[in-house]
């Protein structure tokens, strides 16, 4: 079982070359290999995702507090974070035959996924120290920038969520407030945009 703090946003669009260059910009930035995740969507349901990861592992994400407005710097709320608790398992046989249930059910969605990641430490005094993005580390807040195809349709995502026993919520702000302290040109955070991946499968799905 593995607790979070989360803030999310989803743009109807594929991710700008200056974006990627912003987020990237980093020789401890990680690329991942793209990956595909099958997700049950449940609409009218913001609280639980259910999803099958890369077809190995099977995970159930619930929301274990509603989102509350986040903000930057100058005060104004640009996003909404939440806090989620996920337990996944890794089972080939299990996950086999939730794949048989998802290939003849239009419940089930795949989305196609590449990621970015880079990690942060905070220090006892607020410090914000960029890690190995493959490091382990008892408590830390990572950044994601992902590419997103569902049905065909280009979506990016920009992410952070902060990991731990301790302060999730509070090196959650820091670390993001601290990463986005300059944006790109083009790249607007808004509440609207701001939501955790059940809200946006539903809002597609309607």
């Amino acid at each position: 079982m593995k607790s979070s703090s989360e803030v999310r946003w989803f743009y109807h669009h594929k991710v700008t070359v200056l974006v990627k260059s912003w987020f990237c910009g980093s020789r401890l930035c990680k690329e991942e290999e793209a990956r595909t995740d099958q997700y049950l969507v449940m609409k009218g349901s913001n609280e639980v995702g259910v999803k099958i990861r890369g077809g190995q592992g099977f995970e159930i994400k619930a929301r274990t507090k509603m989102p509350q407005p986040f903000s930057l710097a100058t005060g104004a709320s640009v996003g909404r974070q939440d806090a989620w608790v996920k337990w996944s398992l890794d089972n080939p046989e299990a996950v086999g035959r939730l794949l048989a249930i998802e290939g003849n059910s239009s419940e089930w969605v795949t989305v196609t996924k590449k990621r970015w990641l880079r990690q942060f430490h905070v220090g006892p005094a607020g410090e914000i120290e960029e890690t190995d993005a493959n490091a382990e580390m008892e408590h830390g807040c990572n950044a994601e920038l992902c590419e997103l195809d569902i049905c065909g349709s280009q979506w990016w995502s920009l992410a952070f969520e902060s990991f731990g026993e301790v302060n999730r919520a509070t090196n959650l702000e820091q670390v993001t407030r601290h990463f986005l302290k300059v944006l790109p040109s083009g790249l607007a955070l808004t509440e609207r945009d701001s939501m955790a991946y059940p809200e946006w499968l539903g809002r597609l799905a309607v």
